[in-house]
């Protein structure tokens, strides 16, 4: 029986829909899954992932060889298996998205509603990177897998903050989101934070996406913009993002958090800067 670490982190809904895929590629073979948590990782193995978040990693021997969004074909390929390795094609929401000129007009007219994420309707938040996720969602099969996951680290959220972020809703379909949980949970499930001053008073940004057929870059901008009315309701003093240069419409993009006020501290890497702010206490 050969073995295979897969390393993952909770902090992805996503990412149990992966583990179930992965068992069912390799069922029937002599691979046997080992499945490693990250916060279970010894502390020299995660130091090499400053840089980066954890979402699933596979690992043959040490070796890397898949990581998210994991592929069956180099799978197949780095384990030798000689099956049909077709990858399935990802499966998208069935509406239209809307434009940036339409999205802009939604706003104006207060059609989308931003909404604090809380213990009530974190379900409700989740449903976007189930039902409406811009790379494809998961099967339905794996939806409470899934919601199973992240619910565990919600239920830590709750015990140190009252909301987690914020979501916006048009026609009841949720199309943005942008999650805030405190630092020290971000850092437990490997997650990017900055490591500066006292961790007790910093809460971070964590998951920044925007809907399937969404305009990013404007969906982004509003996302931040109605962020800033729910700040009286958090309890720590300081939040921070991770700001990525060089990718505009991409996860966490520098130029949103410059434009919020945050400020650059430290460099966890060439593109990638922490960008802290005080919130107003």
């Amino acid at each position: 029986m050969r073995q295979i670490d897969v390393v993952y982190s909770p902090m992805c809904e996503a990412t149990a829909a992966m583990i179930e895929k992965l068992r069912i590629w390799l069922e029937g073979t002599d691979i046997q899954i080992n499945l490693i948590p990250y916060h279970q990782l010894p502390s020299d193995k995660k130091k090499l992932r400053k840089c980066e978040n954890c979402f699933i990693d596979v690992y043959d021997r040490g070796r890397k060889i898949d990581t998210v969004p994991l592929h069956k074909q180099q799978l197949y390929a780095a384990l030798q298996i000689e099956r049909n390795a077709e990858d399935e094609e990802p499966v998208f929401s069935k509406w239209n998205g809307l434009t940036a000129e339409q999205f802009k007009n939604c706003l104006h007219k207060d059609e989308i509603s931003f909404i604090p994420i809380t213990k009530q309707n974190y379900l409700r938040e989740m449903s976007m990177c189930l039902t409406n996720y811009p790379f494809g969602n998961p099967s339905e099969q794996y939806h409470q897998s899934c919601i199973s996951l992240k619910s565990k680290v919600f239920s830590e959220v709750w015990q140190k903050e009252d909301i987690a972020g914020i979501f916006a809703v048009l026609d009841d379909r949720v199309i943005g989101l942008l999650e805030v949980m405190p630092r020290e949970i971000l850092q437990k499930y490997g997650y990017m934070t900055g490591t500066a001053g006292n961790s007790d008073s910093y809460l971070t940004i964590g998951c920044y996406e925007v809907g399937y057929g969404v305009p990013r870059v404007e969906m982004l901008d509003a996302l931040m913009e109605n962020l800033e009315k729910v700040y009286p309701l958090f309890h720590r003093k300081y939040l921070e993002g991770i700001g990525i240069y060089e990718w505009r419409d991409g996860f966490n993009p520098y130029w949103v958090y410059e434009k919020y006020g945050y400020s650059r501290t430290e460099k966890l890497a060439d593109n990638i800067i922490v960008m802290p702010k005080k919130l107003c206490k």
